[in-house]
């Protein structure tokens, strides 16, 4: 159902959105949630993950004043005039040689004091006609996030740091401030089919993030997993602009605490014959020591299946 509050349709427009929530079972004060991104030889459950199915009021970000910014709910508005195609996005070697590296010098001029930002990994999401229901199978690509989550903790940013650097130099940059931060992007706009619905940082009870592994045949990476808390407060992007993208922080070793932003997808009400969502998310890390950073190889872990 969407309700327009004020004058403004365009920055006022909120939607009650049906998301998907981690239940809040004392299973989980014990045992850690889990999801497996492959088909195991083993016969245990492929997850342990029960969802809980919740209806919050999404309101347009535009609404916000003054505008939001990572400092503050841990998400802004982004404008990024790229020189790709909407074809090329579909190319692995234009978006790792192009437009990774555009989101790259974005946050480089963006946050003042980074001394070296480099793009971790994306995904590219198409969605199936399909979705959500695929009959217990894994789905034939990368979908729009039907679980509320923030791609990354504190443990796991340490342990991508500790991957791609030796011990000396990731002590350095673990000593200065780090931060994670994704950038997301709807390819074809407006967003009218499963758009992305992010939560103010500000309004997460610790309480509210559940630590997951998501296990892929040879890395653990390791999640937060959200649930429900009616104190939440859910945004999105209408008649997002081309040259639009979200930007929103995983992790800010400065308050570890407070800059995780949850995320998902929502069916849109009224819109079942939208052409279907196509979008990039790209994780970049965000290095604020002052040294010499050595090249290396692209990172490539959990180049699989993210939520």
């Amino acid at each position: 159902m969407a309700i327009n509050e004020g004058d403004n349709e365009a920055t006022s427009e909120i939607v009650v959105a049906r998301m998907n929530f981690l239940s809040r079972l004392d299973l989980y004060d014990t045992v850690k949630p889990y999801n497996f991104q492959y088909y195991t030889k083993e016969s245990f459950p492929r997850h342990n993950i029960n969802l809980s199915s919740h209806a919050p009021i999404v309101r347009s970000i535009r609404s916000i004043q003054p505008p939001p910014s990572l400092d503050v709910q841990g998400f802004e508005i982004g404008n990024v005039k790229s020189m790709m195609t909407l074809d090329e996005f579909w190319s692995e070697n234009a978006v790792e040689n192009v437009y990774c590296k555009e989101l790259q010098d974005y946050l480089q001029k963006l946050l003042p004091g980074a001394a070296y930002v480099r793009a971790l990994d994306y995904q590219l999401r198409k969605r199936d006609a399909s979705y959500p229901n695929f009959g217990g199978k894994l789905p034939p690509g990368p979908q729009p996030s039907f679980l509320t989550h923030v791609d990354i903790t504190p443990t796991g940013a340490k342990k991508i740091v500790e991957e791609l650097y030796d011990n000396e130099i990731a002590t350095q940059i673990m000593k200065a401030r780090y931060r994670i931060i994704t950038i997301w992007r709807a390819i074809r706009v407006p967003v009218k089919d499963w758009p992305l619905a992010i939560c103010d940082a500000s309004t997460i009870n610790p309480d509210d993030l559940v630590p997951a592994d998501i296990i892929y045949p040879n890395w653990v990476a390791e999640n937060y997993l959200t649930q429900f808390n009616k104190d939440q407060r859910w945004y999105w992007l209408p008649d997002q602009k081309a040259n639009e993208v979200l930007v929103f922080s995983a992790f800010d070793s400065d308050k570890p605490e407070s800059s995780a932003c949850p995320h998902g997808a929502f069916p849109l009400p009224g819109n079942d014959d939208a052409p279907k969502r196509e979008s990039i998310d790209v994780r970049l890390l965000i290095m604020y020591a002052d040294i010499e950073y050595p090249e290396s190889e692209p990172w490539s872990k959990e180049q699989e299946t993210r939520l």
